[in-house]
């Protein structure tokens, strides 16, 4: 057999063929790219609203347990958290219920603090609310009752047992 016989039943691939597989492959390595991108920057978006959020929440928990009732008024201050410094503002308002006030908190950064990443709200009240009376969760002789529970209630082990079973 001659050598350049044994190259005429094969076939390769043309240049215009690798080309195209190439643009291909390029193309699919850029729209991967890109779902990563994007992924990222979500990724990034959560954590900033995440430590806003929390930024919230801890201004009106301080707010709650300073021990102040506060005037209907609007407030802000500058904190650092998480490497980075957040301004928040509160607006103190009435509810229409005595004793308690409502607490719309809204975080931003320092450089832009007209550009709200995360709100809360909160209410606060001069004094705690009313205690209920303290329940024991231990067993009693029936076995599912509250100790100390006479509201007459059947359903809970209180009061009469008319279960509507025939039973005594």
């Amino acid at each position: 057999m001659r050598p350049e016989q044994g190259f005429r039943g094969q076939r390769g691939f043309t240049l215009l063929e690798v080309i195209v597989a190439l643009a291909v492959i390029a193309l699919g390595l850029i729209a991967a790219f890109n779902g990563i991108i994007q992924i990222t920057s979500g990724s990034s978006y959560m954590r900033e609203r995440t430590l806003a959020s929390w930024v919230a929440m801890n201004e009106l928990t301080r707010i709650r347990v300073s021990g102040t009732f506060p005037e209907v008024s609007e407030s802000d201050g500058d904190v650092e958290f998480g490497l980075s410094t957040y301004r928040w503002r509160a607006n103190v308002s009435e509810t229409g219920v005595d004793d308690l006030r409502r607490i719309d908190m809204e975080v931003a950064y320092v450089d832009t603090p007209d550009d709200i990443i995360a709100t809360a709200t909160g209410f606060v009240s001069p004094r705690p609310p009313p205690l209920t009376a303290a329940r024991s969760w231990s067993s009693t002789t029936s076995g599912n009752a509250l100790a100390g529970d006479d509201d007459g209630d059947p359903r809970d082990g209180g009061g009469d047992d008319n279960s509507g079973d025939g039973s005594s």
